[in-house]
């Protein structure tokens, strides 16, 4: 009878090494070398997190340049459908954004929420709600009465990396709000044709 505590036999160390190197070599049940991935740590969801916060400031306080510093070298915007791909057409959908809001004359606040992270410590997809609150009129001196609410509703799904140790948006995507499926068991706004 075999004793379950006894140490390995040297056949038993072989076979067993043998098995592992046979797992190893099929595709699928062990990662090439040096592409072993990070898992995602509390650190990178925090810095995830001010990165969409990030945005949020520089939009609602319309700083141009710190809207296209949380941009990785090949980032671009995909606003409801509309690709913006290079740095030259985000500042152009970015100006674009402000003068709605300066035609509104509105005080506008926007707030990412609800974080959903699909990922690893290089990359990874943030699905996050994207709120949209109004403040109206602007003209007034504020805190004059003041009509207040909610704009929008949407969604961000947004494909974000780590460059130079931060994290910054590679694809940056706003969506309008979709109360019939969850974004993640949804087709990845990237993978859509672009908007005509």
């Amino acid at each position: 009878m075999t004793d379950p505590a006894a140490p390995m036999n040297r056949r038993s160390a072989l076979l067993a090494t043998g098995m592992l190197g046979a797992a190893a070599a099929v595709p699928g049940l062990a990662q090439a070398k040096g592409s072993v991935a990070r898992p995602l740590t509390v650190e990178d969801r925090i810095g995830l997190q001010d990165l969409h916060t990030e945005y949020v400031w520089a939009y609602d306080c319309s700083d141009e340049q710190g809207f296209i510093d949380l941009f990785a070298k090949d980032g671009m915007v995909i606003g409801h459908g509309t690709w913006h791909r290079d740095e030259a057409a985000m500042r152009k959908w970015f100006r674009y954004l402000l003068d709605i809001r300066d035609k509104a004359d509105d005080y506008w606040l926007h707030e990412a929420s609800q974080f959903r992270f699909e990922g690893d410590g290089g990359n990874c997809i943030v699905y996050c709600y994207a709120t949209h609150f109004r403040g109206t009129p602007a003209s007034k001196p504020y805190p004059a009465e003041v009509t207040m609410g909610v704009r929008s509703l949407g969604y961000f799904v947004n494909d974000c990396v780590k460059e130079d140790g931060r994290w910054k948006f590679r694809r940056f995507t706003i969506n309008r709000w979709d109360n019939h499926a969850q974004p993640w068991k949804k087709p990845r706004p990237w993978d859509l044709p672009p908007r005509a």
